[in-house]
């Protein structure tokens, strides 16, 4: 199922998304297919910026920074059929997780070489965003992946009783891609494959029965054909975001991969580039 829920803004803080800080600040955006109700996530607990488009910097590691790549401890209590907990003060906020058991993921299966033996979806809650999708999966050993509407990180030693349910959440930097992300880029390069192909009037909106595409939409469209669904901060996409960061450096964008898409200087081969770098970064 590729149903998207609406647009929903959120604060981010200069801690988001890696250890480094790379990401502080523009107004963007986020969109995520995960159930609804159903990234998130600690990082953009943190809370100074509202999501959407980000601004790469690179900040000198330091003690504090190391000391910030600690997971985070959550424990979840059972509560009238969900667990509802938190993973404690990350930077800014606390925010409060509910899960409860589901049957599958719903924004798409992650690799193929393992299958979750356990899933459950709810929300997190903080200050902007009182109902933020969630999807948690985990394999065998208690280790696995939290998908929110800000990115996809690691969780490890889970463990649940009649009560409580345990695990250890990275929240300083995202899952790196895996194998079906490569065929995402893949899949991406071929449908944008000629100037016909390409629609560079991106309204992020991609309907099933468009002839061209933009970048944004290729990638939409390839991740749903490789994958069965679609997340707005599947890792393949977040890689395409962080080129398209390095090669716009100070442009003013609101949601990068549409506003790089639609920049009246950007050629279908520039485009393509950006396809053709994440493969490359990823060892093809």
């Amino acid at each position: 199922m590729n149903s998207k829920m609406p647009w929903v803004s959120l604060r981010q803080t200069s801690a988001l998304r890696s250890p480094n800080r790379r990401w502080v600040g523009r107004t963007v955006q986020a969109v995520s297919s995960l159930r609804s109700p159903a990234g998130l996530l600690l990082p953009l607990l943190a809370g100074s910026v509202l999501l959407a488009g980000w601004t790469k910097v690179q900040a000198v590691p330091n003690a504090s920074a190391s000391a910030a790549s600690t997971p985070s401890p959550c424990e979840l209590h059972a509560k009238a059929g969900h667990w509802v907990g938190s993973c404690g003060r990350i930077l800014d906020e606390t925010p409060i997780l509910t899960l409860a058991p589901a049957a599958s993921i719903t924004s798409g299966i992650w690799r193929l070489d393992m299958q979750p033996r356990a899933v459950w979806a709810g929300t997190m809650t903080v200050e902007e965003a009182p109902n933020a999708p969630l999807e948690l999966e985990v394999y065998a050993g208690g280790s696995g992946v939290l998908r929110t509407v800000f990115g996809w990180f690691a969780v490890s030693g889970l463990t649940q009783s009649s009560q409580t349910l345990r695990f250890e959440l990275d929240a300083t930097r995202e899952v790196p891609p895996s194998a079906l992300d490569r065929e995402i880029l893949e899949r991406a390069a071929a449908i944008l494959s000629s100037e016909s192909a390409w629609n560079r009037a991106d309204n992020h909106k991609c309907p099933p029965a468009a002839t061209s595409w933009s970048l944004y939409c290729a990638m939409e469209r390839a991740t749903i054909e490789v994958t069965g669904a679609f997340h707005h901060r599947r890792p393949a996409l977040e890689l395409v975001r962080e080129i398209v960061d390095e090669r716009s450096a100070g442009r003013p964008y609101r949601h990068r991969l549409m506003d790089y898409n639609n920049d009246p200087t950007t050629r279908l081969a520039d485009v393509r580039g950006i396809i053709v770098d994440a493969l490359s970064r990823l060892g093809h």
